[in-house]
């Protein structure tokens, strides 16, 4: 952690204990405090409350103002070693802490306090500033339901979210772009531009796909068909569920039972929704003898998978039930794993540019396994160094920033998940991708080598625009609804000024729609300028204006979203111009 960074971190735990405080002076008796970490963006607060006891956004004012006196009396900050005993003693009328208590004994672990001059303490491993006047700029955010230990079999708590920052100018910025940020929020947008929806009778988890919103998924899974069909992969589908003994041989199950959904009885067999398409790949794999000429052979699918995600981390698109992988996987010898996992990534960065994105605005994440969970994976210590030593090498040669998650590996080998940092800053986990050289022994994935003998293949596993459903959430965000041409469910808006011109108008809708364009009109009987403002709202790209002078030279005049205006161009020339636009996928205006 950076100097700046550490500052940040105590300003923000400190403001939480302010927080906390400044709870206790308000509603004395009212609550069990819970737990209050500082994070990357800010800090929460954990409470359970008693007898009834609620709060709002409303109460935000109020609290804080208490906590702005707290900072105002400049109250030391005092860290303090206890006995267990003594911790007990202080926290006796709270079950929370006393867990703590017990969970930090059981590591062995010095128990320490922190008190607020003496109005206050909490039990805490720190780090603080001295004084709560250290604290000078923060903002209390909103108010959500967490379990406890953010398991759903425990009760439920409220939550407080704040930030804070070293001065007012940097947290303004943050506040601005968090605007920004609720602006974007794909399930605003998405339900403004009427791309997606969800509805009870189904379950939650599970989007349903407008028209609109289809001509996404579809324009995305074409142009990532189309380039794997480039890059050298054949496409295979396979079903949506499978027998119990697939998963057993996988290793899904029991392992991975519980993010899958209940099976289904089926001929005296247990059925599993798939989770994932790996399984299946490998039985089409292994259905016929492989030699060394074969390889490396890569199948691809956009195949549907179903998770039992948590009701409580379910979000939008970001996290659901049913989602479409862009899935492959990459059956090679050991020698070519390394190769085929870099044109991998390089494959992902072709998408990234397309996209507008530099390597600067993604990195990766490397999942290593915990040496203190060994029971979580599969295979033998040799197998493992190498994946590992690969995937480094190649995420090396590839140039990405990267980082180290030790426990985040897969049961079966190390992966990366690559995440991408939008316009705002907000950062998403889109792609991944893992070598894996477990899985061979298990299905039996073999080749014949130069040789005549049998060896066990390299499996690579990779997802880069990972769930249709995750991308577009991404997309629509970092788009902020404004999509390329190429991915707008409508390109242009034909947009009569008078009835007079229907007839054109309608004769310029026939030539657009024969060039393949996404076209619609308005002939509304409404006045221009609102119609305009409703192609705007929409993020349409372009409005086609016709008016008498259009009709007269047989031209249209062109309204762009930025709010540009062309005059009398003709027809040809504008279909001609936005073909290539799209075809080239090209991200700006024609104007």
């Amino acid at each position: 952690m950076s100097e700046n960074n550490s500052v940040l971190h105590e300003i923000r735990h400190s403001a939480e204990h302010i927080l906390t405080q400044a709870m206790i002076r308000l509603y004395p008796n009212k609550f069990y405090m819970a737990m209050g970490p500082a994070t990357d963006d800010g800090f929460y607060f954990d409470f359970e409350p008693l007898n009834g006891f609620k709060i709002s956004e409303e109460d935000f004012p109020a609290i804080e103002a208490e906590m702005a006196k707290i900072v105002k009396e400049n109250l030391p900050i005092i860290r303090q070693e206890v006995t267990l005993d003594e911790a007990k003693k202080i926290f006796t009328d709270n079950p929370y802490k006393m867990e703590w208590l017990e969970s930090i004994t059981n590591r062995g672990e010095v128990i320490t306090i922190y008190s607020t001059g003496d109005q206050f303490v909490d039990l805490c491993a720190g780090p603080h500033v001295r004084y709560t006047s250290k604290v000078k700029a923060f903002k209390l955010l909103s108010i959500a339901g967490a379990y406890w230990h953010g398991d759903e079999k425990n009760k439920m708590l409220t939550r407080i979210y704040g930030t804070a920052f070293e001065n007012k100018e940097n947290l303004q910025k943050y506040l601005d772009n968090l605007e920004e940020i609720k602006k974007r929020d794909h399930r605003k947008i998405g339900k403004e531009l009427d791309l997606f929806t969800f509805s009870d009778n189904i379950g939650p988890g599970l989007p349903l796909w407008t028209p609109k919103g289809t001509i996404i998924r579809e324009e995305i899974e074409k142009w990532a068909k189309e380039t794997e069909e480039k890059w050298g992969y054949v496409r295979v589908s396979t079903p949506h569920i499978a027998k119990h003994t697939l998963y057993e041989i996988s290793g899904h199950l029991p392992y991975y039972k519980e993010d899958m959904y209940a099976p289904m009885r089926i001929d005296g067999e247990d059925f599993y929704l798939k989770g994932m398409n790996c399984p299946h790949h490998h039985m089409i794999y292994s259905s016929s003898p492989k030699s060394y000429r074969d390889l490396p052979l890569r199948y691809a699918e956009y195949g549907m998978v179903y998770r039992y995600e948590g009701s409580g981390s379910l979000f939008g698109l970001m996290r659901v039930r049913a989602l479409c992988q862009n899935d492959a996987h990459i059956y090679c010898t050991i020698d070519q794993a390394e190769k085929e996992f870099l044109k991998s990534l390089e494959l992902y960065d072709y998408y990234y540019q397309t996209l507008g994105l530099k390597k600067e605005d993604y990195f990766a994440v490397i999942g290593l396994p915990s040496p203190e969970k060994k029971d979580k994976y599969h295979g033998d210590k040799k197998m493992w160094d190498l994946a590992e030593k690969m995937t480094r090498s190649a995420v090396t040669k590839f140039g990405i920033k990267y980082e180290e998650d030790i426990g985040g590996a897969a049961f079966y080998g190390p992966k990366i998940d690559i995440s991408i940092k939008s316009t705002t800053g907000k950062v998403y986990a889109i792609s991944t991708a893992q070598l894996d050289l477990y899985m061979p022994t298990r299905f039996n994935l073999e080749y014949t080598d130069p040789n005549g003998k049998t060896q066990l293949c390299a499996v690579i596993h990779r997802a880069p625009l990972g769930s249709h459903e995750r991308f577009i959430g991404f997309l629509i965000e970092h788009f902020a609804g404004s999509f390329p041409v190429w991915l707008s469910p409508v390109q242009a808006k034909i947009i009569p000024i008078t009835d007079a011109q229907h007839e054109y108008a309608h004769k310029v809708l026939a030539k657009l729609k024969e060039q393949g364009i996404r076209v619609e009109i308005d002939d509304r009987p409404e006045k221009m300028q609102s119609k305009i403002r409703d192609a705007q709202l929409q993020k349409i790209p372009y409005m086609i204006i016709i008016g008498k002078q259009e009709i007269q030279s047989d031209t249209v005049s062109i309204r762009q979203r930025d709010g540009k205006n062309i005059q009398s161009v003709g027809l040809k020339q504008f279909t001609g111009s936005i073909k290539k636009q799209i075809t080239d996928k090209d991200l700006g205006m024609l104007y």
